[in-house]
């Protein structure tokens, strides 16, 4: 007997669960590679492998996690849920929302710039501005910090010039001006869909 007809059961992973769920309210589709590659060189902004991934088949979400959803969570499991339900946004690139993409916000975002922090890459918004960021240089690269959105004209005004990566980002920690919420995108998708 063959098995050539037999399609294994693959569980969908944390991205597909979560994007799939009520939580989200809106879906993009998958992105252009040639606008994605047109984004890098316009923006001097390197996209990591994951977020290239998640923009080619999501291309962006708009979603809302409420709060009670997060009190059946674990202790341990809440305050990372809590800075997540500020954010309701992930951007795309290329697909056509005003609001949610970069093609369109990235030339005139007041909450984020990237001349001002070339090591991290916005791909999240939520209330009062506070996005989230992919660090792209230095030994957190990978990692997702949430920033405060309150604090960015004041970070901006402290000026971070002749510092390394490394030592901007230690800077902005213990400011308070990042939080890190996740370890790389992987982790972040994880996060959220322990949520759903």
């Amino acid at each position: 007997m063959s098995n050539d007809n037999t399609i294994p059961f693959r569980r969908p992973d944390a991205l597909a669960r979560f994007a799939k769920s009520r939580l989200v309210a809106a879906r993009y589709g998958g992105a252009d590679e040639a606008r994605l590659s047109a984004f890098e060189t316009q923006h001097e902004v390197s996209l990591s492998d994951g977020y290239r991934d998640f923009l080619m088949r999501e291309n962006g979400l708009d979603y809302h996690i409420p709060h009670t959803t997060i009190a059946t969570l674990p202790a341990e499991a809440q305050s990372d849920a809590f800075v997540l339900s500020d954010i309701n946004t992930l951007f795309g690139i290329g697909n056509g929302h005003p609001y949610f993409d970069l093609e369109e916000l990235a030339p005139d975002m007041d909450f984020h710039d990237y001349g001002f922090t070339p090591f991290a890459h916005v791909i999240g918004l939520g209330g009062d501005f506070s996005t989230l960021v992919e660090i792209t240089e230095g030994k957190r690269t990978g990692a997702i910090m949430y920033t405060d959105g309150e604090l960015f004209h004041g970070m901006r005004s402290d000026g971070i010039a002749g510092k390394s990566a490394d030592e901007a980002i230690d800077y902005f920690i213990d400011s308070g001006y990042y939080y890190r919420v996740a370890t790389n995108l992987s982790d972040l998708f994880e996060k959220y869909a322990r949520l759903i």
